[in-house]
């Protein structure tokens, strides 16, 4: 798939940001926590879309279905401002939006920069999906969304091999001199 400097720049650091939320300090999965939370924060978030729109783009994780592929490789092939990049009207109806995400959408579109910043947010979610990109095998289960936020905090998710993660948190604070006992004395 051809991708423009922009959207590989940019897909760089929106997996980065996805990485980054995918577990707590502990090592446990914490994806569909921290989304949570930033969407609920999203009205404080959206002044950073012109900046950093990858840190604001995760709140769209899974919220976008893709009917026209051959328009989603039209906007990732191109730049936000260059005249082919196609406008936010026109790709809304190539595409579905998850119901809970129309809220979102509606607070983006109000903000300064909102169109652009949705066609940016759609096509790294795009990317994410279709591509060869890191953050489309992080998790490997797809988020389900919730109607309401009853077991927005709750997790049933394991924390996958603790003893490897357990082996390598000893060594790194090793690393930076911090003395670690055995877990077994």
């Amino acid at each position: 798939m051809n991708v423009s400097s922009f959207f590989a720049e940019l897909m760089s650091v929106y997996d980065a940001e996805l990485e980054d939320l995918m577990s707590d300090s502990e090592g446990k999965p914490a994806l569909k926590k921290r989304l949570a939370e930033k969407r609920q924060q999203f009205s404080h978030l959206l002044p950073m879309i012109e900046f950093s729109p990858e840190m604001v783009a995760v709140v769209f994780y899974n919220a976008f279905s893709f009917t026209s592929p051959a328009m989603m490789k039209a906007i990732v092939s191109s730049e936000p401002d260059g005249d082919d990049f196609i406008p936010w009207d026109q790709l809304q109806e190539n595409l579905s939006i998850a119901d809970w995400a129309q809220e979102l959408v509606a607070a983006a579109r109000d903000a300064d920069g909102g169109d652009v910043f949705l066609v940016v947010s759609a096509a790294l979610e795009y990317l994410r999906l279709k591509g060869s990109h890191h953050s489309a095998h992080a998790a490997a289960t797809p988020i389900e969304e919730e109607d309401d936020d009853r077991d927005v905090y709750n997790s049933d998710d394991d924390g996958g091999d603790m003893s490897d993660l357990d082996s390598s948190g000893s060594s790194w604070l090793e690393e930076q001199g911090f003395e670690t006992r055995d877990p077994d004395n």
